[in-house]
């Protein structure tokens, strides 16, 4: 089992959502997310995922626990869309290994 967790401009929201669909992911939850940063760039500010401390950047946070073939599948879904897509943001997928769950 692994757990996919997705963060995307919230400007691809409905984009993410059909491709869920498309790869038949029927249950994942999802955060809207206000991102900030202050005058010193860092890694994050750089790649462009947090806006100014005073106009925030709007992004969403998915996340899936999914079979190991399903979750391979949605992370190359990912990678074609930000490669077939002229996005100044790429979305950007997380897969974890889940050792054990209760």
């Amino acid at each position: 089992m692994k757990l996919v967790a997705i963060m995307s401009l919230d400007v691809y929201r409905d984009e993410l959502h059909r491709i869920y669909r498309n790869h038949k992911i029927q249950v994942f939850s999802e955060i809207d997310i206000e991102g900030y940063h202050h005058s010193q760039p860092s890694p994050a500010t750089a790649i462009g995922w947090f806006g100014r401390s005073n106009s925030p950047a709007y992004s969403t946070l998915t996340w899936a626990f999914l079979g190991n073939d399903q979750a391979d599948d949605l992370m190359g879904a990912i990678k074609e869309y930000n490669d077939t897509h002229n996005l100044d943001h790429p979305v950007r997928a997380f897969e974890m290994p889940v050792d054990r769950a209760v």
